[in-house]
């Protein structure tokens, strides 16, 4: 490890510190990882649909441009949020909104984080392309017929009880659902946050890069193969794949009548990766249930928040339980789908430790830590 230190270091000492464009060309090399992991994944969904041409993929273009859009929405949504935390809580300055803009302006023009962030926009735009045609291509690979297997699984495992009856008489009041159903939503920007997080880092790092692995790792097999393997509708869609009889019907009952006197937004949802399940025209499409990525994903975000800050960490679990609650009381998920996703992801999360800590060893990612350095 000494000798292939002292051979980064020979190299980099040549390296150029000063341009954008040669911290950004760097910076691509200390990606390679990662664009591998997207370029094999690409490859095998053109191979999938190769073999299978029943499987319709979206537009790339269309999809890129929609990703990009949304991305960098949520990117200027997501850096005000954070430097605004960093603001109230570290600087806490006399001029809060002068200070705050500022600070944003420095975050977004910072080279090293742009050099670090751009690379990753765009190994995700292709990684979630694929990701969300092959989701919305499960019912097509595998039709749903899980469903049966897993409502009697919870059963068993629940002491003859289904899950959401223990926890009917917490939370089966319109208030709480409310509330529930609005950190269930909240997830998706949860993810955004610790997506940009990460991205766009000032330096590279042990921690980003085994975060980044774990994520790739989970979506490919928890939200892929796997989500392909047990194809599953969940409870909210038990009755109306036609199983029964329905121990579901309650709960629903109960969420539609919820509805007419507080907004549920999971119920609109439902209806529309139904109406995308029955209709394959429609844009919302993708209905998997086993494993859950909600819940895998929620529990990846706590483990990787324990390592930036012990409140991060808190803060990350409980977002993590009340979306376990919520999937199974919002008809999302059958409890078995989150302890499935919760034990893949503490295996994948330990197993990416050593090859990111392999990684940060090579000299591609030694020689953009040294432009950067050289570049501070």
């Amino acid at each position: 490890m000494m000798e292939m230190r002292a051979v980064t270091n020979l190299r980099t000492d040549a390296l150029p510190a000063n341009g954008f464009f040669s911290l950004l060309r760097q910076s691509i090399s200390a990606h390679g990882i990662f664009i591998a992991i997207v370029t094999v994944y690409y490859a095998g969904f053109t191979v999938l649909l190769h073999l299978r041409p029943d499987v319709i993929p979206t537009n790339l273009l269309v999809a890129t441009i929609g990703f990009l859009g949304l991305s960098v929405v949520f990117i200027f949504l997501c850096v005000f949020i954070m430097r605004f935390y960093h603001i109230a809580r570290h600087v806490k300055p006399e001029r809060p909104i002068p200070a705050l803009a500022k600070d944003i302006k420095d975050f977004l023009v910072s080279r090293s984080r742009m050099a670090n962030g751009l690379p990753m926009v765009m190994i995700m735009m292709v990684f979630m392309y694929v990701f969300a045609n092959l989701k919305a291509a499960i019912p097509v690979l595998n039709p749903l017929s899980w469903d049966i297997y897993f409502s009697h699984l919870d059963e068993v495992l629940h002491f003859g009880t289904q899950p959401w009856v223990w926890l009917q008489p917490l939370l089966g009041y319109a208030p709480i659902t409310f509330l529930i159903n609005i950190n269930y939503n909240l997830w998706f920007l949860v993810t955004w946050m610790m997506w940009v997080h990460f991205a766009f880092a000032d330096r590279p790092s042990e921690l980003r890069t085994r975060f980044f692995l774990s994520f790739f790792a989970m979506w490919i097999f928890i939200g892929g193969v796997l989500a392909i393997w047990f194809s599953s509708g969940g409870p909210c869609f038990y009755g109306r794949l036609g199983f029964t009889p329905d121990p579901y019907a309650d709960l629903m009952a109960y969420l539609r009548g919820v509805n007419e006197v507080v907004p549920i937004w999971a119920l609109p949802v439902q209806d529309e990766l139904w109406q995308g399940y029955v209709d394959n025209s429609v844009i919302v499409r993708g209905i998997s249930a086993m494993p859950s990525m909600h819940n895998g994903s929620a529990l990846l975000f706590a483990l990787a928040g324990y390592q930036v800050s012990r409140f991060a960490g808190h803060l990350l679990t409980a977002h993590a339980i009340l979306i376990f609650i919520g999937s199974i009381h919002l008809g999302w998920h059958y409890a078995v789908d989150s302890y499935l996703a919760w034990m893949l992801t503490l295996a994948i999360w330990f197993a990416m430790a050593p090859v990111s800590r392999w990684w940060h060893g090579t000299a591609a990612q030694g020689d953009f830590d040294h432009m950067l350095a050289m570049d501070a």
